[in-house]
């Protein structure tokens, strides 16, 4: 597999707009940057000396054109998940340089140097040197990934062989390029196929304002994204416009993916995988019996005796196998999710597997999301934030918060003991994820202040 994987193209395919939005920029000219800025690394990192350079720049085509650049120079690019002032400090510890729309006033900027000479060498794909991205997952400290761009080329390649994306399509975003689901997805996927890129939306709203120019769209977006389109969509007059559509950095709930399928006339691909693992596997819930995912080329999962804890085998980490946080089983080839392995505590001497209580909460039929969580005091207990659908929101209004915790109570004690549910409830419109799709538990436990 991975043969194949090497034996595919690197160099970007010529295309006229190769990034659009306020200003159309070719490929020809995205080139030539590159160059210059490779030019400007050189100038200002000594020839032999590998780097870290912390990379942070919002706009995709500056941000694209110095991710290319230092990879081909062969430097280790520090991806911070955002630009606020303590992120980048405190990475800012540990980094040589720094490049982007960021300051760091201790260290020089790779942007600083004002050479514009060119470089002579014919553009090559990067496939030298690491990239380091950062992830909370849940919790709020940041933790460190380390990526070979080996490792990255190997995911793009499997992505383009997979959904058969073409040249001509646009790639239309609502995540960030800082995350790798984003830098994979909408930056360097659409980049090696040579095809359109916009900026990052913030908003349905302005997706539509740029719909009539795609007639082959790509949407890159995330469960938060979709979930609130889901209720109020405006881009399904565009359905025809839309080739896929894809969700990844946290689960997306049944309902929004049944409701999306039926809006869009097509089923939302859901990606199942992490910074750590790459992407593991994929599927398309058209129906709700389609629970199932697809394991991408190369990848595969056996389950663990005992507790159907998983182990990966994957050309995306560096690592023969790695034993994942998940429990699933494998039914002719293809995945069953069974919840998280490390989600499972101690409450008054029972053991208690939080996402299975919260399985049990998604069947109520009020519930339309929920997230539980442990507050420490002079015990633990158990807290559950619930967003309810329509029926549920209703019946609060009539009945009020103490009539649905009973309720739900009263479904989970038909499968839970009364000392192992939560405690504390709170009911709210969305749940707080942040930009990486995740539910930081800092925020969670905010709601109970």
């Amino acid at each position: 597999m991975l043969k194949e994987i090497n034996k595919m193209s690197s160099v970007i395919p010529s295309n006229i707009h190769l990034f659009r939005g306020d200003e159309n920029r070719s490929t020809d000219e995205f080139i030539e940057q590159v160059a210059v800025f490779r030019n400007k690394v050189r100038q200002l990192i000594p020839h032999g000396k590998v780097a870290r350079v912390l990379l942070f720049e919002s706009n995709i085509f500056s941000f694209l054109v110095r991710f290319i650049a230092l990879g081909q120079e062969g430097h280790t690019i520090v991806l911070p998940p955002n630009d606020q002032q303590g992120t980048i400090e405190e990475l800012a510890e540990n980094v040589d340089f720094y490049a982007g729309s960021i300051v760091i006033s201790h260290l020089v900027s790779l942007d600083e140097s004002d050479t514009v000479i060119q470089c002579d060498e014919a553009f090559f794909w990067p496939t030298n040197g690491r990239v380091i991205f950062y992830t909370s997952g849940s919790s709020s400290r940041a933790k460190a990934i380390v990526k070979d761009w080996c490792l990255l080329n190997n995911e793009v390649d499997v992505l383009r062989g997979v959904f058969k994306c073409k040249p001509q399509s646009t790639f239309i975003s609502t995540v960030s390029h800082q995350h790798i689901y984003g830098l994979l997805f909408r930056a360097l996927l659409p980049l090696k196929l040579g095809a359109s890129i916009f900026n990052t939306f913030e908003y349905p709203e302005h997706i539509v304002d740029v719909m009539d120019k795609c007639c082959d769209a790509i949407l890159i977006s995330s469960p938060a994204f979709l979930s609130r389109l889901s209720k109020d969509n405006v881009l399904s007059q565009f359905k025809e416009h839309f080739t896929y559509i894809f969700s990844s950095g946290g689960p997306l709930q049944d309902a929004s993916a049944l409701t999306l399928c039926q809006q869009f006339s097509t089923g939302i691909i859901q990606v199942y995988g992490s910074t750590e693992t790459g992407g593991i596997a994929y599927r398309q819930l058209i129906k709700k019996e389609d629970v199932l995912w697809h394991f991408f080329p190369g990848v595969s999962c056996v389950s663990t005796d005992g507790d159907n804890r998983l182990q990966l085998f994957s050309p995306f980490i560096h690592q023969s196998s790695m034993i994942l946080d998940d429990k699933g089983i494998v039914i002719d080839g293809k995945l069953k999710l069974l919840g998280r392995i490390d989600r499972t505590i101690k409450l008054e001497e029972k053991r208690v597997n939080l996402s299975q209580i919260e399985l049990k909460c998604l069947e109520h039929s009020w519930v339309e999301e929920v997230r539980l969580i442990v507050l420490s005091g002079d015990r633990q207990i158990l807290a559950a934030i619930v967003k309810l659908n329509a029926f549920g929101n209703e019946a609060l209004k009539d009945a009020g918060k103490r009539r649905i915790n009973q309720s739900i109570k009263e479904h989970l004690l038909t499968h839970f003991e009364l000392v192992t549910l939560p405690r504390k409830w709170r009911y709210v419109d969305e749940l707080p994820y942040n930009s990486q799709g995740k539910l930081p538990v800092m925020e969670l436990e905010k709601l109970f202040d």
